[in-house]
């Protein structure tokens, strides 16, 4: 019967072992994945401030085209009376 209950104590503490060894993983799993998620959104939120400067400079880069095609029709009409 103690040889038994010996036997018993290993097989658990041998679970037990296991088990300690799992937990350390999913920890380590976890903590791994916490971090990508981390990075993930720090990359997320620059990736947002890009594209809201980028619409920002399109924006300044169309009023400054029709800025200039403004010129350019204001100068020809310039040019052109002074040819009639």
């Amino acid at each position: 019967m103690l040889i038994q209950r010996g036997e018993s104590e290993q097989l658990l503490n041998a679970r037990v072992e296991k088990l300690e060894s799992d937990r350390q993983s999913a920890i380590e799993t976890s903590a791994s994945l916490q971090r990508r998620l981390a990075t993930s959104d720090a990359e997320k939120k620059y990736a947002e401030r890009s594209a809201i400067k980028l619409h920002k400079d399109k924006a300044a880069l169309k009023n400054t085209l029709d800025k200039v095609a403004s010129q350019y029709l204001h100068f020809d009409a310039i040019c052109t009376k002074k040819n009639i």
